[in-house]
This record gives structure tokens, sequence and C-alpha cells, in this order.
């Protein structure tokens, strides 16, 4: 069986703390075969369809569209940072400080940048929210691709492009990591809220064994021994959730496309 926990800049102790208690608890639930690390994986997209696959943690928009059918959803961390409600999270809208009294309007004909196209946080949130801006199907003058989050940042604190939409857990921890980057940022407003990134395991892993590792998450999540680390990774709570929830992922993805903005 595989593990990680892929999609957020965690303090690299904590979350080797976090997921040692995470694991003890899985083997006194019954689990067994849980890896003494967690992996970590250079092709997500692989990694997700691992018929091994005991735990990760996805992005929505896949969740909803290319593995719907193909895992299943255990449910999402709760986080406490700016942008996030219980199990929901929305994206912060980054730009450069001397642009902070701009609002989302303000940005047409700029030059954007997202992570990746297949996320929900950094494209589809982003699409989203200037859908109702856009004319003749477009709004910024370019959008460029950066390949992740942290690449975003520096790239508008560079001048190389002058907006993005960020996961506002990632942003939140990005800038305990990268002050310089992020002491020249400023974030304008938050997208609509979204279900969280999505837990998932295998499709082939069996009934009980998903309920053991819910019930797993949601006892770890609230540990008082583990209020430090909790506290570092900004964790402060879990729900369990399923494939349904993340629906809306793809049906907001389809209403950009009918609002007429076109592809990026």
């Amino acid at each position: 069986m595989i593990c990680a926990l892929p999609m957020y800049p965690f303090p690299e102790d904590h979350l080797r703390i976090f997921w040692s208690t995470l694991r003890q608890t899985l083997q006194r639930t019954g689990i067994h075969d849980v890896p003494l690390t967690l992996d970590q994986p250079d092709d997500l997209l692989q990694h997700w369809q691992r018929n091994d696959l005991l735990l990760s943690q996805s992005c929505g928009f896949p969740v909803s569209t290319l593995l719907r059918g193909k895992v299943q959803v255990l449910g999402a961390f709760h986080f406490d940072v700016p942008g996030c409600q219980q199990s929901a999270y929305s994206s912060s809208l980054l730009v450069r400080k001397e642009d902070c009294n701009k609002p989302l309007a303000g940005f047409r004909d700029a030059v954007a940048v997202c992570n990746e196209r297949h996320s929900q946080s950094g494209y589809h949130a982003l699409r989203s929210a200037v859908a109702p801006l856009a004319v003749d199907g477009r709004f910024f003058s370019r959008v460029l691709f950066s390949g992740a989050h942290r690449r975003s940042a520096q790239m508008i604190a560079s001048g190389e492009a002058d907006i993005a939409a960020i996961d506002c857990v990632s942003a939140f921890l990005l800038r305990q990591q990268e002050p310089a980057t992020f002491d020249r940022l400023a974030s304008i407003d938050f997208t609509s809220p979204m279900p969280g990134l999505p837990l998932i395991t295998s499709q082939a892993t069996p009934a009980a064994a998903v309920a053991q590792l819910r019930q797993a998450l949601a006892t770890c999540s609230r540990m008082p021994e583990l209020t430090q680390t909790l506290q570092a990774m900004r964790i402060s709570g879990f729900s369990a959730l399923d494939q349904e929830d993340y629906r809306i992922c793809a049906a907001k993805a389809e209403q950009t496309a009918r609002d007429g903005l076109a592809e990026w």
C-alpha cells in the first residue's frame, strides 16, 4: 500500500509527526499494511489511480472529472486560515502590493498566471471569477502557466505576471516559507468557496477500510497531543465527504464555458 499527502507545503517536521500518529492510529483500527513513510509522487495523476493507494490528497476538479469512478473520496480537512470555513476553501486573488486597491475588474488586459489547467484553485476558480467580466470571450491579455502555486507567487512578485488565484491554504503556508516574495504581494479578494481538497483512496479499498480511514483522519485532526503539529499545519478538523460533494467543481467549469469565456 502507498500513502501520500502531496498537495500542501506543510512544515516537514510536523508532517512527519502527523503521519507517524495517523499511521499508528490506522494500525490500531486493524489496517496493518500501512507504509512507514509517505510517498513523494512525481506523476500525480498516475499516483492517484494506483490500485494500492490507501491514502492521498487530490484536487476537486480532477476528482469530479478525470478521477470520477476511479477513486473513493474520504473527506477533507478543515484549515484555520483566512478563506476557509469548515471543509470549504477558496483561492486568494494575489497581486503586487502597489495594485492592491484595484478591484478584479481593474485587471482587464493584465497578465494572469495559473499553476496548471486541472487545478480547481489556480485555474478554474480564476476562470469562474472573471467569466462575468469577460468581453467577447476574453478578459486577460495573456494567461501563463507556472507549474506550481509557489512559482505563480514568484512570477507576480517579479513582474512576470500581474494576478493569480492561489489556494488559500497554500498561500498561508507559503507566506511563512517565502516572506521575501509574499511581502511584495497582497490579496484583493477570495474566490467563491468550494469543497476542500479531497482525501482519497483507491476504488479497490474495501468499505470497512474506508470507514476506518475516515475515523482515523477525524481522530488525528483533533488529538490534544498533536496540538502543536496541527497548529503548524493549520489543520482544525475533518469532514467525511464523498464524490458527489465534488460534482460542483465540474458543474462550475461547465458554467464558465457556457458563459462564453474562451479556453486559456
